[in-house]
């Protein structure tokens, strides 16, 4: 039978984002009582939403159902070419744990990996790195309270690679063994995990449900589970949660990619012969032979929810919480069947909802908003509630304007509805999503394919093609009217009385009546109707006489045109075929970061707000208006020695894309606005960052590793503060007015067309300077000096939770062969620090290991050794990774453990060369700086070039206990003395 979940509403969407959930996802509202009784019988018998929807299925989907109960779906689909992409999902999660085993099913997810009947401990991880997977990106796996499921990216369609996922995935199903030293040493690295997984956000995601769903046991089955459960139980509890869960009535088998699917099916249904070097095994069961248990285990009994009757008020406090604003209106009951009329009422509902979205967001832009965050959203949740919600970040101080904000907002929309042209933009980026969905369909990657495959069975939606979305909702259109859009609007946020929380810093003495009093203050005051906008032109399509091409050269190996215009401007152009109907667009100027700075952290700020100060002739707000149902971007990124604008648009609007860029070249309208909204958020975003040791890594200490050049890290509160848009202009004017431009375009476009539309656009601007600065006096950084001991950087953590640092000063990366030699020595550490620090010691969730070296600044680079840990493990984290250090310069790194750390990067690199992103930020700047083809050309001839012997001596000079510097990260009042 076909199950409906929900696994949690889609926060801070976009419109067009929430739109585009249309075309393949549902919540619609409840169907006419006569009709619904056929509907439930028909999606209960069904294997698939499709067999009971009159919403057809994507076509070329092969589905299938095992006598055992097994669903499973194939797609040959061949993009990247040669690879494929395998799921196994169970439709079950940590809501099903009894109390002793809270957190298990996230534990079995773990052990997963450390053994099955065929594959001994400690083998998995390593057979997949010689197949090319790295552990992480490729193999994963993920537990919800609704879903547990796992993931194979192939980066070989090889009949062998095809056969060594089905057989893991096998193993998975139902060979999982349950060894109790192996569950003793997987242990610590789940309370890694957990104490990873503390962060204030966790723990009000935790309040929240808590509030919404009191008489459930949501909130007490979050995934994670308790570290006493983590701590204790036994095998047997394990094992019954695999035996009552993990069956094939419960799970679907996905495959998709560059397969053959009757091969595929054969496998999957009859077993297949594999050869595998050092394991036992020489034939693989079909998937048909695994065993559904007699009787099955019932779904969980997760509570109930009454329908509200009063508002109610929640108020959560923590010191390290953004400040999160939520209104929420619930109806008790199940979801939606998914059929054409549920996904109408259902775009009804987001329409009206992404209109409220726009509203807040308009103020928002303006600075002047005490919100700086504000998402509509419309779902089903657990199968327990029907649920309108709206979710808001606000300024700390301002957290009680925010909540009349947003009630008022609400209410305006329901007493006075909206506006044509509000309906008009809200159409367009439908319309313009839709479309966008159809015309790069034959290009979707497999992975995602993947993922849509099995989350459409989950939540009980049909996986249709974009083809059939866009034309059903062309057949409809002229049924969305204002009215219509209206009633369903009201229809969800007046359903009930609305349930609103507030997520604050600071502790109140009464929370829950300080946010009813904001609530029903607001309530209080009178809302006007919106005044319709009216209509307005693009001010900036022409920019003089089109330039004139000067120079054409092809890089025939490598498929590229280079061109130069009259004014200076050049442009490299890559036809491909790997996305339809999207094009990249890069344009690189002036030197970025290295730029003389006007103010402390001015570039870091610089590239947050630029863009936020729109256009001379539009602001922000009337961009976006200007801009709704186009494939256009915009906002500036200040790069290490570059200025850049980088976008993705699509053929139809690629010549409004490059009016936009140029526009902001010309006419930046240097307000306040984009400034405001920064300043607003800032504190938010630094809170943020205090209360997770790894962001204190990335961001404090990142500026400790350049010796306190405030280029790097977040800014302080007084940086911000003086900051002014005049410093903002002083940086960038003079690069935007003169600097040297390079343009790099790849995708579906032809030379001819891109010459055609720069020409008219970039080059028809003033002549650029070459002879403009590098700055290069600007390049140099300071490694700070080794310590005899480490720094010590607070945090507002737990008190348990802390973090070992220690960066071994290396080199530069501007050789890239010496960069590339750096990189496989850090692969190799990276195995070397699963197996010790994770898989011996279970001390950590995820060691980091990095290899940062600087292609501006000569000299400075730094390998960085990263060990989220408990407080009382910091000393011998240290001692562990120089010893890790010592021995590889001592000579301990082995041809398999190159061969383990190689092949992931290989495969890797395999599949970017078909991928537009990869290409357009290789070639940027490929004129100006000729070397970079050669780069491009040499970089898997010296990745297989490197030698056992020479990492061995890369690690001898690099890795030096002596000369590392090394930062502790305790909780705040928490000491180096106080450590253990």
């Amino acid at each position: 039978m076909v199950k409906l979940h929900s696994r949690g509403l889609a926060w801070c969407l976009t419109p067009i984002a929430a739109m585009a959930l249309w075309a393949c996802s549902d919540r619609g509202a409840p169907e006419r009582a006569e009709d619904h009784a056929k509907l439930a019988a028909a999606f209960e018998a069904a294997s698939f939403p499709h067999e009971a929807s009159d919403i057809a299925a994507q076509s070329d989907v092969r589905y299938g159902v095992l006598e055992n109960g097994l669903r499973y779906a194939i797609l040959e689909n061949d993009t990247p070419t040669g690879t494929a992409a395998l799921r196994l999902v169970f439709d079950v999660g940590s809501l099903a744990e009894e109390e002793d085993q809270r957190g298990l099913a996230h534990f079995i997810e773990h052990m997963a990996f450390n053994g099955t009947t065929h594959v001994p401990e400690g083998e998995m991880v390593p057979l997949l790195e010689r197949y090319g997977l790295a552990f992480g990106p490729d193999t994963n796996a993920f537990t919800g309270r609704e879903v547990v499921g796992y993931q194979l990216d192939l980066p070989s369609n090889s009949e062998d690679m095809l056969n060594v996922g089905l057989f893991l995935l096998r193993e998975t199903a139902s060979e999982m063994v349950f060894d109790s030293d192996a569950i003793d040493r997987e242990r610590g690295v789940i309370l890694g995990e957990e104490r990873f997984r503390n962060t204030p956000i966790r723990r009000f995601f935790n309040a929240y449900y808590t509030f919404l769903y009191p008489d459930t046991i949501i909130t007490e089955r979050d995934a994670i589970g308790t570290v006493e459960v983590i701590e204790t139980a036994p095998a047997e509890r394990l094992e019954a949660y695999y035996r009552d869960f993990y069956t094939p009535e419960r799970g679907m088998l996905v495959v998709v990619g560059d397969v053959d699917a009757d091969l595929v099916e054969d496998k999957i249904r009859n077993g297949f012969a594999i050869e595998l070097a050092g394991l036992d095994v020489e034939s693989v069961e079909s998937f048909a032979n695994w065993e559904q248990p007699n009787p099955a285990a019932p779904d969980p009994d997760i509570g109930t929810v009454d329908d509200p009757q009063d508002p109610a008020f929640g108020f959560f406090y923590d010191p390290d919480v953004f400040t999160l604003i939520t209104v929420d209106v619930m109806e008790p009951g199940s979801a939606a069947f998914d059929t054409k009329a549920a996904r109408f009422e259902d775009l009804l509902r987001r329409l009206g909802g992404a209109i409220v979205q726009r509203r807040l967001q308009s103020e928002i832009n303006r600075g002047a908003s005490p919100l700086v965050q504000a998402s509509l959203s419309y779902g089903n949740e657990f199968g327990l509630v029907n649920k309108a919600g709206l979710f808001a970040v606000s300024s700390p101080t301002r957290w009680r304007e925010g909540v009349a904000v947003l009630e008022q907002e609400l209410r305006r929309a329901q007493e006075y509805g909206f506006t044509q042209a509000e309906l008009d933009e809200q159409l367009a980026n439908v319309r313009t999503s839709l479309r966008n969905a159809v015309d790069q369909a034959d290009t979707r990657e497999s992975g995602d394919l993947a993922d849509g495959l099995w989350s459409s069975w989950i939540e009980g939606q049909v996986f249709s093609s974009p083809q059939d979305a866009l034309a059903r909702f062309e057949a409809q259109e002229d049924r969305i009217t204002l009215e219509a859009v209206e009633d369903a609007f009201n229809t969800i946020w007046k359903a009930s009385p609305p349930m609103v929380m507030v997520a604050v810093n600071q502790d109140l003495a009464d929370g829950e009546a300080a946010v009813r009093e904001a609530w029903l203050a607001a309530s209080a005051e009178p809302v006007e109707p919106v005044e319709d906008a009216g209509s307005v032109e693009f001010a900036y399509t022409e920019f003089g006489p089109a330039g004139e091409v000067i120079r054409t050269d092809r890089v025939e190996d490598l498929g590229v045109d280079q061109i130069v215009f009259d004014n200076g401007v050049r442009l490299n152009v890559k036809t491909t075929d790997f996305e339809d109907n999207v094009i990249r667009v890069r344009v690189d100027f002036g030197a970025g970061d290295l730029t003389p700075q006007p103010s402390p952290a001015a570039g870091t700020i610089l590239g947050a707000v630029f863009g936020g100060g729109g256009l001379e002739a539009h602001d922000r707000d009337e961009l976006q208006r200007l801009l709704a149902g186009r494939s256009v971007g915009y906002g500036l990124n200040v790069g290490a020695d570059t200025f850049s604008f980088a976008n993705a648009t699509t053929p139809t609007d690629f010549e409004l894309q490059m009016q936009v860029l140029a526009a902001f070249m010309t006419a930046p309208g240097w307000r306040e606005d984009g400034l405001s909204q920064f300043r607003a958020i800032a504190e938010e975003i630094r809170r943020g960052q205090n209360a997770q040791a790894v962001q204190v890594a990335v961001n404090r200490v990142g500026r400790m590793l350049r010796s306190g050049d405030p280029r790097w890290g977040f800014p302080t509160a007084e940086e911000v503060s003086a900051f002014t848009m005049e410093h903002a202009r002083t940086m960038l004017e003079p690069a935007l007015n003169s600097a040297p431009i390079e343009i790099t375009i790849t995708g579906d476009v032809t030379t001819e067309r891109a010459i055609d539309v720069v020409a008219r656009t970039f080059g028809a601007l003033d002549d650029r300077d070459a002879s403009w600065p590098a700055y290069e006096e600007n390049a140099q950084i300071r490694f700070p000096e080794a310590t005899d001991q480490p720094e010590i950087v607070t945090f507002n953590g737990q008190d348990y939770q802390g973090m070992a640092n220690v960066y071994y000063p290396t080199t530069d990366g501007i050789d890239p062969r010496q960069r590339r030699a750096y990189d496989l020595m850090r692969a190799v550490y990276n195995l070397k620090a699963i197996d010790r620090f994770r898989e011996q010691e279970g001390a950590t969730y995820s060691a980091i290991v990095s290899s940062q070296q600087s292609r501006v600044s000569e000299g400075y680079g730094f390998f960085w050794v990263g060990l989220d840990v408990n407080v009382s493990e910091i000393d011998r984290m240290y001692a562990i990774a120089d010893e890790i250090s010592l021995a590889m310069a001592g000579g301990d790194i082995t041809e398999d453990e190159l061969q383990r750390a190689r092949q992931p990067i290989l495969e890797s690199l395999e599949e970017n060369l078909e991928r537009n992103p990869f290409w357009v930020n290789a070639l940027a700047r490929s004129q100006m700086r000729p070397e970079i083809l050669d780069h491009i050309r040499s970089v898997q001839d010296d990745y297989r070039a490197v030698t056992v012997d020479e990492l061995v001596a890369l690690a001898a000079d690099s890795l030096k206990p002596s000369e590392a510097y090394r930062v502790t990260i305790l909780p705040q009042g928490m000491s180096e003395d106080t450590e253990d």
